[in-house]
């Protein structure tokens, strides 16, 4: 439990030890701020009940509620591990770029009249090995290591959505959404692109600018060595 509110974590564990009859430890590739969505998380847990891949997500989805689902299922070595094995993480971010829609208000950021290519400007500026200790939470433990390496930051437009593309080593906490909020404000017109040089250099998440809104941001992939993709 988080501040007495069930997690996806608690959720999963008494799901799969009502499947195994015995009390499971799930362990995650990694956590996401509350509003983030995730449809390619992957989790671990240790068992001796053998049964298909098929019968696992059938049987776990029985007991799990409707907004939790698994997708797929594959029998692993003891040497994998969701979190330390991963090599790469995707994000994906969704902004509608115009009218507000109060159906989607919880799966996507809203904002008008953005400067798309300006966007893609910016956005080049993340790619590759930097310290990101300044597009990170304040909270973060000074002895963490704040360098990553981003392969990607690409934007992709279809109609009016927008939907942005961050793959990478790992990401910090907050640090794609302090990024996408000075995007954002770049895209307004209200800050410019050598903000970004100025975060990078400062290493100060005081001067990042304010975060982008959890709803847009999604965990769209893992990535492993393929003998477990």
């Amino acid at each position: 439990m988080q501040n007495d509110l069930p997690t996806i974590e608690l959720a999963l564990e008494e799901a799969i030890s009502r499947v195994t009859k015995q009390e499971v430890n799930v362990y995650s590739s990694g956590r996401t701020d509350k509003g983030v969505h995730a449809l390619g998380q992957v989790i671990h847990f240790d068992t001796s009940l053998n049964i298909t891949p098929n019968r696992w997500v059938n049987a776990i989805n029985t007991y799990l509620p409707d907004d939790i689902r698994i997708i797929d299922v594959k029998i692993v070595d003891d040497t994998f591990h969701a979190r330390f094995s991963a090599l790469q993480k995707e994000y994906r971010y969704y902004i509608i770029n115009g009218d507000y829609n109060i159906f989607m208000r919880n799966y996507r950021a809203f904002y008008k009249d953005l400067d798309i290519d300006l966007m893609k400007e910016a956005l080049k500026k993340f790619e590759g090995t930097h310290n990101f200790k300044g597009f990170c939470s304040g909270s973060v433990d000074e002895r963490k290591d704040f360098t990553k390496t981003i392969y990607e930051a690409s934007l992709n437009v279809v109609g009016n959505e927008l939907e942005f593309i961050f793959r990478g080593t790992g990401f910090l906490k907050y640090q794609i959404r302090r990024m996408m909020g000075l995007i954002i404000e770049i895209g307004l017109h209200r800050d410019n692109l050598d903000k970004i040089d100025l975060v990078f250099e400062k290493k100060d998440p005081e001067i990042s600018h304010k975060k982008a809104p959890a709803e847009g941001l999604y965990l769209y992939k893992v990535y492993y060595e393929e003998r477990y993709e």
